[in-house]
């Protein structure tokens, strides 16, 4: 499972974030796509938006 601060950084930049509540955080724990056994984006693209935060 990603770190916390992984989760805030993709979810901040994050092109296809849905936010589950108005008031919550922006950070992929509160994204609809957020979910399964494994906590894991069901969109399957957490890993390459987390890659690309790093290519200035």
């Amino acid at each position: 499972m990603p770190s916390m601060m992984d989760m805030r950084l993709v979810g901040q930049t994050c092109s296809a974030y849905d936010a589950g509540t108005e008031d919550s955080e922006r950070s992929c724990e509160s994204c609809l796509h957020w979910k399964g056994e494994h906590e894991m984006c069901e969109l399957d693209i957490f890993w390459e938006q987390l890659t690309n935060l790093d290519q200035t």
